[in-house]
């Protein structure tokens, strides 16, 4: 049917063309030779007005055909027309591009045959839904890196400079600092997570719109929201600060000098929280654009503030200015600069230069045999190759206009060509995407209530999600910091920030699930579009596997540089024995990242939440275990016996999502095939 419509579209278009060309005086030595397709009708239908199937969303096309009916071209009226001979469009315009065809046509009338061909090729490729291939996804992922490796990179150098700078004693007040200030940071994870799926999904349908007005509206509300969610949860964090480290820590007299550290590193790193909740929304809106550079230049210049604050705060004996308390102002002064370069660099555009051409250069690059000219040269070959086609391949050239027709075509299509070729070129960057559309004081307004609403959605199964994911850390970090010592509290330290440092290298693969799998999600159900989530689920398993491999590399170099964190040999000690069970962690969690990014992508909160719930409740149950047999004085009791537990939680964690994902390939192939809408009700359901 949408062939025997599209050739009905052909013959409507192009009756008046070839009306009008039955009244010229074209040479009797010139054949016309037209491809045809067949259309059977009858002089009863000819009359009448036709309305046309609507063509995949191209648009119903109502026509008139009197005028064009066997009667009004000297036929007789009870004359009944079959297999009435009608050109082919696409291979009318091949033959005239290719020279072969010998008809006599105006140059509107082969823009008009041009436009046919066009639609032609866009219902062919209607259909196509195109899969991230395996080299994009590394290619996306490995950049995105070094935007997860911002925070945890903040910390490392902060326990590295601690640690050599101050003593043992402020390097272990970090153990349970860090713990507070990290994992409540990621209750605002529902903010970076609505972010990129929102920011994902307005560019996706802002495709071909230039301003994009809708994914800046998203990107200022998501950065006016994370602002005050940011404040609010910072200001709680600095009155609960002695609460939660109490609960970390377990007894707050096991040594006054750690407690009242961490405390001062708590409650002045909560004065960063706006900034860094704000940095966390900007850089998830550049990744749902599938911008990775722009973040990475911004947060490389704040690693770099943080070091050089370090080296200056540090040292200082002042309990509020130096050891830990210095590490949290360095880390603070680097979240406010890192915030205002960030805006700076949404909101100012780049001035472009003006396009010049050196005359005498492209001379000498077109008639010398540089290397520098070789790509001019070839171009310029190329073009007048196309053109001097156009008067070979003509049959007759004792009419001027034909070739003239067909070298205006080929100009034409040389030009569009090359206008693809440069914008494929061009790599999008955020830089200066909010010019003229943000004003420094938006940054303070709460945006419209209908508005923040979008992201309301994401709150609470994100959230649950987020406290399941760091219930083990924070369990493990009790059961150092309350029941190991004060060595185990140095190592732990150690071991955490090395492990947060090298998870970046799997997490990235998450965020670059979040960017590119909700596109293919949000297509209408089809056969294309399940066979294109299954072709991206295996890509992005093959790219876990590749990560998982990477990580159990670097894992096994740790007791060739841990030195550089603590120069205590016992501590030294206990992070060598931790070694092989790291291995055997990240060996899995490229696969669990993975399995977590595609979920989210296609909006399988509902069980990510649930799933989390449980994981909330069972790993501190087995930790706190650990914590019991520590106090009883069992002598085989350590770090390696809680890093043990997490393994077997990372074990967990990889078999439920592979399984997961499994059953919603099925379901998602039963949904495509069967056109209904049963997916996307799962995949959205709420939580109870």
């Amino acid at each position: 049917m949408k062939y025997t419509s599209i050739a009905l579209t052909c013959w409507v278009a192009q009756t008046n063309a070839f009306s009008s060309i039955s009244s010229r005086t074209v040479p009797t030595t010139r054949t016309v030779r037209i491809p045809t397709s067949r259309y059977s009708t009858s002089q009863n239908d000819l009359g009448k007005s036709k309305l046309l199937d609507d063509v995949d969303g191209i648009g119903e096309l109502t026509q008139t055909v009197n005028n064009e009916s066997p009667a009004a071209m000297g036929m007789e009226n009870n004359m009944v027309v079959e297999n009435l001979e009608v050109p082919d469009a696409s291979l009318v315009v091949n033959q005239i591009i290719d020279g072969n065809a010998a008809i006599d046509l105006s140059f509107d009338e082969l823009q008009e045959l041009e436009k046919i061909e066009e639609t032609n090729s866009v219902l062919d490729k209607e259909e196509e839904i195109e899969a991230p291939p395996l080299s994009k996804i590394i290619k996306f992922a490995i950049p995105a890196i070094g935007v997860w490796l911002c925070s945890p990179l903040l910390s490392l150098i902060d326990t590295s400079s601690v640690g050599l700078l101050s003593g043992t004693t402020q390097q272990a007040a970090l153990n349970p600092a860090v713990a507070v200030t990290d994992y409540t940071a990621l209750l605002v994870a529902f903010m970076y997570t609505a972010t990129t799926n929102l920011v994902a999904a307005s560019i996706e349908t802002e495709k071909s719109v230039e301003s994009k007005s809708n994914t800046k509206k998203t990107l200022i509300q998501s950065l006016q929201l994370s602002g005050f969610v940011g404040f609010g949860l910072g200001s709680i964090l600095s009155l609960c600060a002695p609460l939660l480290l109490k609960a970390i820590i377990g007894n707050d007299t096991i040594d006054p000098a750690v407690f009242s550290a961490a405390l001062k590193y708590v409650r002045i790193r909560a004065l960063g929280f706006p900034a860094a909740t704000i940095i966390g929304s900007a850089q998830s809106a550049c990744l749902g654009m599938q911008d990775i550079k722009s973040p990475m230049y911004v947060l490389l210049a704040a690693a770099i503030v943080n070091f050089f604050g370090d080296m200056l705060f540090v040292p200082n004996t002042n309990a509020w200015i130096g050891g830990a308390a210095g590490a949290a102002w360095a880390t603070v002064f680097s979240q406010y600069a890192a915030l205002g370069l960030f805006l700076k660099w949404l909101r100012y555009r780049k001035k472009e230069k003006e396009d010049t051409v050196n005359l005498t250069q492209a001379i000498l690059e077109l008639t010398s045999k540089s290397d520098e000219g070789k790509p001019r040269r070839k171009e310029f070959k190329k073009t007048l190759r196309e053109l001097s086609e156009g008067e070979s391949d003509v049959e007759d050239t004792s009419s001027e206009a034909m070739p003239n027709k067909t070298r205006n075509m080929r100009i034409k299509n040389f030009f569009k060509r090359s206008n693809k070729e440069d914008k494929k070129g061009e790599e999008f960057t955020t830089r200066g995407f909010l010019a003229g559309e943000m004003r420094k004081r938006d940054l303070v307004k709460f945006p419209p209530k209908q508005d923040a609403k979008e992201f309301w959605p994401y709150v609470i199964p994100v959230t649950t999600t987020s406290v399941g994911r760091v219930s083990a850390y924070v369990a493990m970090s009790h059961v150092v910091s309350s029941s190991l010592g004060t060595l185990s509290m140095a190592a732990q330290q150690v071991i955490v920030s090395m492990f947060y440092c090298l998870c970046p290298f799997a997490d990235s693969l998450n965020l670059t699930a979040q960017s590119f799998v909700p596109g293919i999600f949000a297509k209408k159900f089809s056969k294309a579009r399940s066979a294109a989530l299954r072709k991206t689920t295996l890509n992005f398993m093959k790219a876990a596997a590749l990560s998982g491999l990477s990580l159990v590399g670097i894992v096994g170099t740790i007791p060739f540089y841990n030195h550089l964190f603590t120069s205590d040999p016992a501590v030294i000690a206990q992070v060598n024995k931790v070694v092989p069970i790291l291995a055997g962690i990240f060996s899995l969690h490229g696969f669990i990242c993975t399995g977590e990014g595609l979920l989210l992508g296609q909006r399988d909160l509902g069980y990510l939440g649930k799933s989390y719930g449980v994981y909330f409740f069972a790993v501190p149950y087995f930790m706190l275990r650990i914590k019991k047999l520590a106090l009883s004085g069992a002598s085989n009791v350590g770090l390696t016996s809680l890093w043990t537990v997490f393994f077997w939680y990372q074990v967990v964690r990889a078999a439920v999502w592979a399984m997961r994902i499994k059953i919603l390939d099925g379901r998602a192939k039963f949904t495509d095939d069967d056109g209904g809408n049963v997916m996307g009700d799962v995949a959205a359901a709420p939580l109870p």
